[in-house]
């Protein structure tokens, strides 16, 4: 796994990046991810939903590099 530092609110920006390039949108990427919250309980949800699933948020980055 690549480590990588983010600068603050560099995790929230990784995370639209990838919703935006990988998914389309929060809503496609919590419906793939099987994820139950919708509307604005997935803003208030996102980093705890891609910490329990992929264990960090660089995880996650690593896990959507490469990917399109």
């Amino acid at each position: 796994m690549t480590k990588t530092h983010f600068e603050p609110g560099g995790d929230a920006k990784a995370i639209a990046r990838i919703a935006t390039d990988h998914y389309g949108g929060y809503e496609a990427m919590f419906v793939k991810n099987d994820w139950p919250e919708r509307g604005s309980d997935m803003m208030r949800k996102v980093q705890t939903r891609v910490k329990e699933t992929y264990g960090s948020v660089a995880a996650f980055v690593d896990a959507h590099e490469g990917e399109k």
